[in-house]
């Protein structure tokens, strides 16, 4: 069973060797890899060129954003399941890859699967896992499936759901799967491992753009319509809110605290400081006895 990773990049240098190479060393041999670079200014083409002969497929030309990359490495992967492995993303360890295919192979009438996901907050990481399948359509009013811990079947694409709307610039990945979950014929499952290690603090991280655009999106979707999907979001919006507050809460507690320990430090700092002082000048004037001690003995008597 073929699997095919897709890397769509640009102007990616301080990243992308990082993601190529957690996808080359993987241990699983039918692994396919296509690059996908918006043509980059930066060093990142000179970076993919050295891993050349590892790469199945490669292609760099200008294109119209993120999601038409992404379509256009759909198009050119030929693997039986595909993962969007973004350029400041890497898989988590070598054999990854080798292990959701034995799930896969496990579970044969699977069309879509995922797993769990680390998130780096520079310096900080945490570990998201998503719920299980019954309950991702309450998880996406305010939440993501994530596409780095996924694999999906790659005739989803071509038949079942569609390719990625390029008309949206951050939230086509996630009008994909609000399709993805209202089709009834598509078999989702949950693999708890960890898949791939994700930086927040790319352009979906950019919450004024993403999250109305997302909302938007959200608002035109039919189940989403439902008298009690409309109330659920309600809910789920306040929940959202208050975790929000209360999150803040303790942030500004132990903001605080720190305050407090930082004035208490700059005090002792002060305070040391000044003992400091009295200490050299108790020392300068023990020098100068001694300097003076020493002129007195060696005058002759």
């Amino acid at each position: 069973m073929r699997i095919s990773i897709i890397t769509v990049c640009k102007n990616a240098e301080q990243f992308i060797e990082q993601a190529i190479e957690s996808v080359v060393n993987q241990t699983y041999p039918d692994l396919e890899y296509v690059v996908i670079d918006g043509d980059s200014q930066d060093q990142t083409k000179e970076i993919i060129a050295r891993y050349a002969d590892r790469i199945s497929t490669y292609i760099s030309e200008p294109d119209r954003g993120l999601y038409q990359a992404m379509n256009k490495g759909i198009r050119y992967a030929t693997g039986e399941y595909l993962c969007f492995l973004n350029a400041d993303d890497y898989l988590i360890d070598r054999d990854v890859i080798k292990d959701v295919a034995q799930f896969l192979q496990g579970n044969p009438t699977c069309d879509f699967v995922y797993g769990n996901l680390e998130v780096r907050y520079s310096p900080e990481k945490i570990i998201v896992e998503p719920p299980p399948p019954e309950n991702i359509i309450d998880e996406l009013i305010c939440g993501c499936i994530p596409h780095q811990a996924s694999f999906a079947r790659s005739d989803l694409f071509f038949d079942r759901v569609g390719f990625f709307n390029e008309n949206h610039r951050i939230s086509s990945d996630y009008e994909w799967f609000l399709k993805l979950i209202q089709n009834e014929t598509v078999k989702l499952s949950y693999y708890p491992r960890l898949i791939s290690s994700y930086y927040a603090g790319g352009l979906s991280s950019q919450i004024r753009l993403s999250v109305p655009e997302s909302h938007r999106i959200q608002n035109q979707c039919p189940l989403y319509q439902e008298e009690y999907w409309l109330k659920r979001r309600i809910l789920k919006y306040q929940e959202h809110v208050v975790n929000l507050r209360e999150w803040l809460a303790v942030t500004e507690s132990q903001q605080n605290a720190l305050l407090a320990e930082n004035r208490l430090l700059k005090t002792q700092n002060e305070s040391l400081l000044t003992q400091n002082e009295v200490l050299k000048n108790k020392l300068e004037k023990a020098q100068q006895m001694i300097d003076r001690l020493r002129t007195n003995s060696l005058q002759p008597k």
